[in-house]
């Protein structure tokens, strides 16, 4: 498309060549005369060959590159990511998909081939279901959201109850309802709930191979980073992330706007603002000085032993 169209859609600034034509998007580190560059550090600017257009602040623009100005390049990549993807603009369900007669999917959804939609599953206006991906039944999801391959939502969750004759399966009746603007990762799975229905807040985003327990309830806009597994019952509220592979005990609550950092492990409740580390999860600072004496541990013991054998003497 033209530079000005371009413009037109991303609401930004035009500089240079109105009728210039883009045919996509490059890397810095790939650049291409044909391909429009988002930049936003001062040493990529520089190794960039005049005739790439560019997408930046208005002080990379001296000596009359063509391109669109924004004070917020990092955000504007996203955007102009999405005019150039053709897949994002498709609607409607594969003939090669297998969607349940009692499932209701807007007109304005994309289903993809293979991608199976079970009974009593709503689907909203500019999701995409992609391939392999499977909503078991009783799921609703919302506007805009991007279910990737591999992703599982709606299975049942671990229940089980011992008796004297061995294990007997509770039933799982509920459902799980996702809010808009949710990303869900490919071979990411999600339960329904025992008798209320799991749920995952509007904008929150989660990475692949990510376990999310049954009953659990997401708040809005959580990140929830690949490998991690929250268990049954457990509370996140908005704003918290859960770096790599961090665990959550169930019946647990997190409070907004906590960090877990990577391969922690959370058994008690968290509360607000908090950042933790380590198993069982606490303070950060405090579990970083726990590490410190570890690693230190030998030489304690041993200047210890000296201490005692001195004593002894």
């Amino acid at each position: 498309m033209k530079l000005s169209d371009m413009a037109d859609k991303l609401g930004l600034k035009l500089c240079g060549n109105t009728e210039r034509e883009i045919i996509g998007v490059a890397s810095p580190e790939y650049p291409s005369a044909e391909r429009i560059c988002v930049v936003w550090d001062k040493t990529a600017m520089r190794k960039l060959p005049p005739t790439v257009p560019i997408i930046g602040k208005e002080e990379y623009f001296d000596g009359g590159r063509d391109g669109l100005i924004t004070d917020n390049p990092r955000a504007a990549l996203a955007d102009v990511l999405s005019l150039f993807d053709a897949g994002l603009m498709v609607t409607g369900i594969d003939p090669k998909a297998e969607v349940s007669s009692s499932a209701k999917v807007s007109p304005g959804a994309r289903i993809c081939a293979f991608a199976y939609v079970g009974g009593g599953c709503t689907v909203g206006e500019g999701t995409v279901i992609e391939p392999h991906a499977v909503l078991v039944r009783n799921v609703a999801v919302g506007r805009s959201c991007m279910i990737h391959s591999g992703a599982v939502i709606g299975a049942d969750g671990f229940g089980f109850e011992r008796t004297p004759s061995g294990w007997v399966k509770i039933p799982q009746v509920g459902g799980v309802r996702i809010g808009d603007d949710v990303e869900i990762g490919a071979c990411t799975t999600i339960d329904r709930g025992t008798i209320s229905d799991t749920e995952i807040g509007s904008g929150t985003k989660i990475d692949n191979q990510v376990q999310i327990g049954h009953n659990v309830k997401i708040g809005r806009n959580c990140i929830i980073c690949s490998m991690s597994g929250i268990a049954g019952s457990s509370i996140l509220e908005d704003n918290v992330t859960l770096a790599v592979q961090a665990g959550i005990t169930d019946h647990v609550r997190i409070g907004a706007n906590a960090v877990i950092a990577g391969r922690s492990g959370v058994t008690n409740d968290i509360p607000a603002d908090a950042i933790v580390s380590g198993f069982p999860a606490r303070n950060h600072n405090d579990a970083k000085r726990a590490l410190m004496l570890a690693a230190d541990l030998p030489s304690i013991v041993k200047r210890l032993r000296a201490v005692e054998r001195k004593n002894e003497a």
